[in-house]
């Protein structure tokens, strides 16, 4: 089916130390799209609780727990404009133009209405449609698999990307919000390391709550 829209890519995988992301030219010239634009430095909190350090987003409700002993890094540009995401690495993580070793988390938001419509009809399409996931991935680079999970009683669309010799494994959980915010966390698992960051990753997502 051919589609008269930005089809945006998205791997937010933590690369080159930090996750990248992009999303292609749209295909016709003449259609105008408006891309996504992320939140700025200042929206995203960090806070020190009893039980440990969380990122709070106010704007949306959004707080989530830090892993136990990460650092946090805000990564992005004030030029044109800021904008903002967030990095958490374990403290073994090692960063060599990609993630070589250790775990690491992506959290980013940003106002964006074409993207957040886009992943509510995607998410339709997997829940009333199983079958037609393959569909999905004309929009998604490098996807393997599809899943529809629910994060602090919001449906969110699990992109897991295939798995890389060199690069490892991507995952993205894009949660839409309202009409036009959309909240992506995503995490890479580093070739090896698998086993050790997929329980953190299952953790962090459980820790999740958007009011």
């Amino acid at each position: 089916m051919k589609k008269k829209i930005w089809i945006f890519l998205i791997i937010l995988v933590l690369l080159a130390g930090g996750f990248f992301y992009w999303w292609s030219n749209r295909q016709s010239e003449e259609e105008e799209s408006q891309p996504p634009t992320l939140f700025s430095k200042e929206d995203y909190k960090i806070q020190e609780r009893a039980d440990g350090k969380y990122i709070v987003v106010e704007k949306v409700g959004l707080t989530a727990k830090v892993p136990e002993g990460w650092r946090v890094e805000k990564e992005g540009s004030d030029i044109p404009e800021p904008e903002y995401w967030i990095n958490l690495y374990s403290p073994d993580a090692e960063v060599k133009e990609i993630l070589t070793k250790g775990c690491s988390i992506g959290v980013m938001l940003a106002t964006a209405t074409e993207t957040v419509q886009r992943i509510e009809e995607n998410i339709k399409l997997l829940q009333e449609h199983p079958e037609k996931s393959s569909e999905l991935k004309d929009d998604y680079f490098l996807a393997d698999k599809f899943d529809i999970i629910e994060i602090s009683d919001y449906s969110a669309l699990k992109v897991i990307s295939q798995e890389h010799q060199i690069m490892g494994q991507g995952i993205n959980v894009d949660i839409p919000i309202g009409s036009n915010v959309w909240i992506n966390f995503n995490t890479v698992f580093p070739s090896g390391y698998k086993e050790k960051c997929s329980p953190i990753w299952e953790d962090f997502l459980k820790t999740v709550v958007i009011k």
